[in-house]
Order: C-alpha cells, then sequence, then structure tokens
C-alpha cells in the first residue's frame, strides 16, 4: 500500500485537509479545491453514499439535488483516502481499509462553504466530541427513541446523520437509525410532513441510476417511513417494491414489505403473485425476508414454497426487536408456516 499527498482529480492541484464546515443543512467534513470542486470526506469508507449526496448538496447549495443533470450539470470521482494522514492511499488492487474523498464539481456554477472551525485532525473511529452524530449514536445505542424524536422535531439535521448511520447492516444500530427514521415520520405532521417528503425523495433518488445506485439502506428506510405514516405515504409502497427488480435493493425491498405488513397488511397483499419466486432466489436474505413476510400475509396459496425453504440452512442477520439476530432461512420459514397454520 502506498500513501501520497491528495489531489483534485478534476485539476491535479493538492487539495487542503477536510475540515469540519457549517451549512444551511448540517455540519460536513468537507473542503473545496481552488476548482470550485467540492469534497466530502467520509472517514472510515462505510458511508460513502451518504458523503456522496453531501457532495452534491454541498456543491449545490441545498438538497434539490434530483434536479441535476448527470450528463451535463456536474462530475464526480473519489479516492482513497487515509485522514489521519491526510494522505491518498493506493492499494495496487488489493483490497485495504481506507476512507474516502468523494468529489463534485459543478458546471457553471460557483460553490461556497461556511467554515465554522479549522478542525484537529478527526482519526477514524473518533467521533467529533459532543457532536450531533455522537449524540445520536448513544441514544441508539441505549434505545432512546423517543429523544432522538424529540432532538428531530429542533433539528431535522437529524434525518442525515439517521441516514448516514444505516449503510452497515451487520451493526445493529444501523438497524436502529432506520427504525428511528420511521418513528419521526410518524411524529412530523402539518407543515413537518413536507421535511419527511423531502427525505423519502431523496431516498428514490439515491437509488436510481442517476446516483449511480448509492442509496444502499434507501428501501428499508422508505419502509419504516410507511410503516409508520401509511396514510400519507402509501403511494411510494409501488414504487420501493419495484426496485426489486434490482439486486442490490432486493432484500431492502422485500424487508420493507415485511415491516409495512406488520402493520397494514392490505397495502402490500399484492405482492403475494411475486413472493413465490422471490423465495426462489439465489441471495438466502432475499429468501428469508421473503418467508417472513409470507407468514405475515398468511396467505395459504404460497404455503408450498414456503415449505421449499425449510431445509435452507443458509445464515443470514435478522433485525427483530432492537436486535441483530443471527437466524437460518429455515427457522423463519417453519415460523411463517406455524403462522399459517394459525
Amino acid at each position: 500500500m502506498i500513501k501520497y499527498t491528495p489531489e483534485c482529480p478534476f485539476c491535479g492541484k493538492e487539495i487542503e485537509r477536510p475540515a469540519v464546515t457549517k451549512t444551511e443543512f448540517g455540519e460536513v467534513l468537507s473542503g473545496k479545491c481552488s476548482c470550485g470542486a467540492v469534497y466530502v470526506c467520509d472517514p472510515t469508507g462505510r458511508n460513502a453514499g451518504e458523503a456522496y449526496m453531501e457532495a452534491l448538496a454541498l456543491a449545490k447549495g441545498d438538497w434539490e439535488i434530483g434536479q441535476l443533470n448527470q450528463d451535463g450539470d456536474y462530475r464526480t470521482s473519489d479516492i482513497d483516502y487515509d485522514l489521519k494522514t491526510h494522505q491518498r492511499v493506493y492499494s495496487g488492487g488489493r483490497s485495504v481499509k481506507s476512507g474516502k474523498l468523494i468529489f463534485v464539481s459543478l458546471s457553471g456554477m460557483e460553490t461556497e462553504l461556511v467554515e465554522v472551525e479549522k478542525s484537529p485532525v478527526i482519526e477514524e473511529g473518533t467521533p467529533e466530541k459532543g457532536s450531533l452524530k455522537d449524540r445520536i449514536r448513544g441514544l441508539l445505542e441505549s434505545g432512546s427513541y423517543d429523544d432522538v424524536v424529540k432532538i428531530a422535531q429542533k433539528d431535522k439535521g437529524v434525518l442525515r446523520w439517521l441516514v448516514s448511520l444505516s449503510y452497515d447492516k451487520e451493526d445493529v444500530i444501523s438497524w436502529k437509525a432506520m427504525e428511528s427514521v420511521g418513528l419521526i415520520a410518524r411524529a412530523f405532521s402539518g407543515d413537518k410532513v413536507s421535511v419527511i417528503r423531502e427525505t423519502t425523495r431523496r431516498m428514490i433518488w439515491s437509488m436510481s441510476d442517476e446516483s449511480g445506485g448509492i442509496g444502499w439502506s434507501a428501501a428499508e428506510i422508505l419502509g419504516e417511513i410507511i410503516r409508520n405514516n401509511p396514510d400519507e405515504f402509501n403511494d411510494l409502497i409501488p414504487i420501493v417494491w419495484s426496485f426489486r427488480e434490482e439486486e442490490m435493493f432486493r432484500p431492502g425491498s422485500v424487508w420493507a414489505m415485511g415491516r409495512i405488513a406488520a402493520v397494514r397488511p392490505d397495502l402490500v397483499s399484492f405482492i403475494v403473485k411475486d413472493l413465490q419466486e422471490i423465495m426462489d432466489d439465489k441471495n438466502p436474505l432475499v429468501r428469508g425476508y421473503a418467508a417472513w413476510v409470507a407468514g405475515i400475509l398468511g396467505d395459504t396459496n404460497i404455503a408450498e414454497g414456503i415449505r421449499k425453504l425449510l431445509f435452507d440452512d443458509s445464515q443470514i442477520s435478522f433485525y427483530f426487536d432492537g436486535r441483530l439476530l443471527k437466524k437460518t432461512v429455515s427457522e423463519i420459514a417453519k415460523e411463517a408456516i406455524n403462522k399459517l397454520s394459525k
């Protein structure tokens, strides 16, 4: 692994270390090249999707990023980056753990960052002391969801931090973050509904071809929003389900249907006709989630499909009641059959 001075991929000039910058949509670890390109740092390399959206929003100055045309309005690039040493990482094709710098350059548009402080080096795994994101993570760890909702009612930037915490699905905090977005959607009413609607637009955009498919947890987040406010957001159900056609979003789309079905099975009963095929998917996550959803919907017409999974010993991570469990597809299928028999 080789490390060397980071440069802007658009103009080749050396860039400064990212600093904590304050914008109208929250604080971001970012910087700006003299050529006008904006860059955002993801110190862990696990939240590149959120960093990409932040860079777009920083460059444009607001969250109306869905209006951008990738063919003409902006260019994007990224490099492997070590924040601790402020160096670019070159691995020579080998798999290495590193952070990311996400760059966005807009065509014919000026960008402006408002720095509140030149922060000291923020080492990987050491969040800014007292930061909102750090505080939210602590509340999620303790299961204090009501407190998260209360803070969100005063600061909508909480939603962005929750999304940024949602990408590592082997971490229970990610699932708690998704669940919290849904609880906020339930609490927001009246004129605040527009805040959630804007979040749903960003989630759908992040799953689109225009975004490069960066919304790794978008389907699950949308499912939580719909589950907690189905009267307002049920129009999104067909959209979320349509993303099952995309392999990377298929598990999340099926999971979302299960979460909605648990409270409003009538809204997702139309998916029964597709579940048989879904239960034959090559991905054990998809098969396990499909059996789980089938058990919730209780349609005996797909019982045979569930029985085929009774000997599927593939193990998956399954979030339930604040815990991330390890379960086999066969265990989930047995639970679904038991529900059908009742």
